[in-house]
C-alpha cells in the first residue's frame, strides 16, 4: 500500500507541474497576442536587439534608436531610417544588453516629418515604387512636398521610409 500510495503521489504531483506548465505557456501566448507593432520595436529597443528591417526600400541592419506610435528610428550602415512600422518586417536578433529608453521625440511620422521641414536637411523618401531626394518643403495635412529639381508630392499613406545620412544620435 505505500508503494501504490506513493505512485499516486507522483503521478499526482507530476499532473500538477504538467498543468501549471500549460497554464504558464498559455498566459505567456496571451500577453504576446495582446502587444502591438509598437509594442515588438520598444522591447527591442529596450533589450539593445539589431534588427533587419525588409520593405520596399531594400533591406538595412542596425539598432534601434526609437520608436513613436507608427514608425521606428534605426541606425543602419552609415544612415538613420525612420521606418513605418505597419509597412515593413523586422527580423529582430535578441541581445542580453545595450538597450536604452528614451523620452521625447517625435511621437507620430508626421511629426517626423515636420521636424524635417524645420530642418531643412536633405531626405530620401521611399516608397513602394520609387525614391525622392530632397528637403521637405511642406508637411502638411495629409501630404507632404519635398523640393528638389522639381516639387514632388507625396500622400503620407505611400511613405514606407525615410533614410538620411547619419549625423550624430537620433536622440
Amino acid at each position: 500500500i505505500s508503494e501504490l500510495s506513493s505512485q499516486l503521489r507522483a503521478t499526482s504531483g507530476a499532473e500538477i507541474v504538467e498543468e501549471w506548465e500549460i497554464t504558464e505557456r498559455d498566459t505567456e501566448q496571451g500577453r504576446r497576442r495582446a502587444r502591438t507593432l509598437g509594442d515588438v520595436w520598444e522591447q527591442a529597443m529596450h533589450r539593445g536587439d539589431r534588427v533587419t528591417v525588409s520593405g520596399a526600400f531594400g533591406t538595412c541592419s542596425g539598432a534601434v534608436e526609437f520608436v513613436g506610435t507608427d514608425y521606428a528610428v534605426v541606425e543602419a550602415d552609415g544612415a538613420v531610417w525612420d521606418v513605418v512600422l505597419a509597412t515593413v518586417a523586422a527580423a529582430i536578433r535578441r541581445s542580453t544588453s545595450g538597450g536604452h529608453t528614451v523620452t521625447g521625440g517625435s511621437r507620430t511620422l508626421r511629426a517626423r516629418l515636420a521636424e524635417y521641414e524645420a530642418s531643412g536637411e536633405t531626405i530620401t523618401i521611399h516608397t513602394d515604387s520609387t525614391t525622392i531626394t530632397g528637403a521637405i518643403g511642406v508637411a502638411a495635412k495629409d501630404h507632404l512636398i519635398v523640393t528638389g529639381e522639381v516639387d514632388t508630392v507625396i500622400p503620407y499613406a505611400i511613405v514606407r521610409a525615410i533614410s538620411r545620412v547619419h549625423e550624430g544620435s537620433t536622440r
